[in-house]
């Protein structure tokens, strides 16, 4: 031991003429060597992050598949490394790597305790949004044992360093050589973290269940599925695409113009995270909260809109109803949607949303969709109220408005709608309203406050909705009325609300898995466009994904629509659901797997989808 240290310190200094070969070859050996130990140690010690708001028992199963433990632990190493042939510090290579990489390992922890959502690297090109919401108030940072372990862990590592590597890093060839090292293993390690195959292989699955997104992503540690999620930012088409064969099979089809004199105006309203609570049998829960919603379910057609998304993530419902698409890309230019087709069709296509035109990108994004106007809370909404969440009571008028205005043009109208008011978290810690919407000595006061709040608000919203309704009811002009949840919306810290009000959502079940994806939605038809119709728009439809709503809207007003929605209608008929976390409904039946003999058409499906959304077919 009294040798080990001896050169220990000997190797904290510089070399001189009188030390051997040897001891400088151990020098330049040694210091790149620890300093990767300590970027190794700091890799270990994020870990402790990744398993969010779940139990530390996770870890072991890190240790127990070494591609995760070495995908996990080497980039903050690397980083280090590369840093060391810049700096020339061990140490500030060290803190300042490892403060990079805890600065996404708490953004992390913290979106799983709030959201239980993961990090994404599509999440850093948004950093406006979660800055934003954080400084709303509505999210509480907080410390905890595993956040001041993984600070300590850092600031240890980085006296350490200062300790036994103090100096610099010496000569350019040393210097280079560092960096050019690092550089190299992370190129060459890139293709492992993108690899499909590999990431699927991995099973850490004891504690935690394959089939919840966020669960699946803790299995893999942090590093490591941040890294793959780049896969997301990539447009990878399906395995053995053909564009001239997606050609074909859509070519099959053409466009259908919609009917003469029945060009019928459509409002189409998402609702931020509108759920029917009643439905769920929840003990203590005043159903009559949902009964002005119900009755406009009583005359309308309705149905179960499966999502691919929980908690947040509005964009996902709101772009797969509007482009047909299941599954969604980056958008930077124009694409295919069903707004290009209704502007063809000599539509007016606008919208709003009340809150800020950079989030999620809808400035720019809507219009590669094909909206013409769209009206967000900067320089409009903000001149109506002062709140952060702007009411519906300003909203739903407001979209009566531009409808009425529109009638001047002489063109049919199409609008889509987002609503904020009801958007989450819900205060935990008073409710003040003058009704108690779930009651019983059951729940925490949290659970109760959270949900009282949150109906408030929608009872608040269907009260508004109901308004324009009513207008639309006594107008003259025929109006059909489109209206869906786009998630569940959050109850508490990793869905800790859910847990007490006994809702299973648990998705590796059937009814946990509807549960946790499924909202509402409604299709209704103002005595006007009844009567152009010549039936009543009500009953029940089938369950679907967003990507086939729009569609299931041109039948129910006997529209044929565009060549790619005809396809995707008959494709419905066979695949309900298709969802991007791998659960799917086949010919009715609920699976994880496509059927062998649905395999064919269900590769048809994949490389209608891709070509739909990466060929420009629209001239405008």
């Amino acid at each position: 031991m009294t040798y080990v240290l001896k050169h220990i310190f000997l190797f904290r200094r510089e070399p001189d003429l009188s030390w051997d070969g040897w001891k400088k070859a151990v020098y330049y050996a040694y210091r790149p060597l620890l300093l990767l130990c300590a970027g190794f140690g700091m890799g270990l010690v994020l870990l402790i992050l990744a398993v969010g708001p779940y139990s530390c028992e996770i870890l072991p199963g890190y240790m127990a598949h070494w591609e995760t433990l070495v995908l996990n632990i080497v980039p903050p190493a690397l980083l280090a490394l590369a840093l060391y042939g810049v700096i020339e510090r061990a140490w500030l290579s060290f803190l300042i790597s490892g403060m990079v990489f805890l600065a996404l390992a708490l953004g992390n922890y913290y979106k799983l305790c709030f959201r239980s959502d993961p990090l994404y690297i599509e999440d850093l090109f948004n950093l406006r949004e979660a800055s934003n919401m954080a400084g709303t108030g509505r999210y509480s940072l907080f410390l905890d044992r595993k956040i001041l372990i993984a600070v300590s862990g850092l600031i240890v590592g980085a006296l350490l360093l200062r300790l036994l590597l103090p100096g610099r890093l010496q000569g350019w060839k040393h210097r280079l050589g560092s960096t050019g090292v690092a550089v190299v293993a992370m190129l060459f390690l890139l293709p492992v973290y993108l690899d499909t195959d590999t990431y699927n292989a991995v099973e850490n699955y004891d504690l935690l269940n394959r089939w919840n997104p966020s669960q699946n992503y803790i299995a893999h540690g942090f590093v490591y599925p941040f890294f793959h999620s780049i896969t997301d930012l990539m447009e990878t088409p399906p395995k053995g695409y053909d564009k001239a064969k997606a050609a074909a099979l859509l070519s099959v089809y053409e466009d259908a113009d919609i009917p003469a004199g029945r060009q019928i105006n459509i409002i189409a309203v998402m609702r931020e995270a509108y759920v029917d609570f009643s439905r769920y049998g929840v003990e203590g829960l005043d159903a009559s909260s949902y009964e002005l919603y119900h009755q406009l379910e009583a005359e309308s057609y309705t149905g179960d809109l499966v999502t691919n998304i929980f908690g947040g993530g509005t964009v996902d419902t709101e772009r797969c109803f509007l482009t047909g698409n299941y599954q969604l890309k980056n958008f930077r230019s124009n694409t295919n949607s069903y707004l290009w087709y209704l502007r063809e069709q000599g539509y007016t296509v606008e919208g709003s949303h009340p809150y800020y035109q950079w989030f999620y990108n809808r400035q720019n994004v809507n219009g590669y969709l094909g909206f013409e106007r769209y009206r967000f809370l900067e320089g409009d909404y903000e001149h109506f109220t002062s709140a952060a969440l702007p009411e519906d009571s300003i909203l739903y008028p407001e979209v009566y408005t531009d409808f009425e205005a529109n009638k001047a043009s002489g063109k049919p109208y199409f609008s889509f709608v987002v609503n904020v008011q009801s958007h989450g978290p819900y205060n935990t810690e008073s409710y003040s309203g003058a009704t108690a919407f779930l009651t019983g000595g059951a729940y925490s006061d949290a659970c109760k406050n959270a949900m009282n709040n949150y109906i408030s608000a929608i009872h608040d919203s269907d009260l508004q909705l109901m308004k324009l309704i009513d207008k639309l009811r006594a107008d003259p002009a025929p109006v059909v009325l489109v209206t869906f949840g786009d998630h569940l919306p959050w109850m508490g810290d990793n869905a800790a609300f859910y847990d007490e009000m006994g809702v299973d959502i648990a998705p590796d079940t059937g009814t946990g898995f509807f549960n946790h994806y499924s909202t509402r939605y409604l299709i209704w038809a103002n005595p006007a466009a009844v009567k152009i119709l010549g039936h009543r728009v009500t009953g029940s439809g089938p369950r679907i994904s967003p990507c086939y709503l729009m569609g299931l809207l041109f039948q129910q007003l006997g529209w044929e629509g565009p060549a790619y929605m005809q396809m995707l209608d008959e494709l419905m008929e066979i695949f309900p659901v298709v969802s991007t976390t791998g659960y799917y409904v086949v010919d009715g039946v609920p699976t994880s797997t496509i059927p062998s003999e649905r395999l064919e058409l269900f590769q048809n499906f994949l490389f209608l989808q891709q070509y739909w959304r990466n060929e420009w077919l629209y001239s405008k």
